[in-house]
């Protein structure tokens, strides 16, 4: 199995070198993906793929990780370390799946944005209900 590695999108550099830290911690890689890379698959990113020519990247500018490489194990304790050095939550934040492997950046975040959508959408009616 590869190393764990968590891909970091659109950081500040206060979130970056807090991400670091925990990683550091749990002996977790960070890869910072650039926007020239928005263009290459989840896979090509985490390292289970060669590079491809691909048309400009779609932009996006939220920030977002995702966990590559690590069992669900090491994704709760990296929470639960993350809760106890109280970094503020990553709200968009993915881990790698063979079907999200061949999505783009901006692909995934799309995604992970409706999912989020979708679930404060569900408590609202599920609060208006009661």
């Amino acid at each position: 199995m590869a190393r764990p590695m968590i891909l970091a999108f659109n950081l500040t550099d206060a979130r970056l070198a807090k991400l670091r830290f925990l990683c550091m911690k749990l002996g977790t890689l960070v890869k910072v993906v650039p926007p020239e890379d928005f263009t290459q698959p989840i896979a090509v990113l985490a390292g289970l793929a060669e590079g491809t020519e691909a048309p400009e990247a779609e932009p996006f500018t939220d920030e977002m990780i995702m966990f590559c490489h690590m069992d669900n194990a090491l994704v709760n304790r990296f929470i639960q370390t993350a809760r106890q050095q109280r970094v503020p939550a990553f709200p968009l934040k993915a881990i790698l799946t063979p079907t999200n492997a061949a999505w783009t950046p901006a692909a995934l975040c799309a995604e992970l944005k409706e999912e989020r959508e979708a679930i404060l959408r569900s408590r609202q009616a599920h609060q208006a209900d009661l």
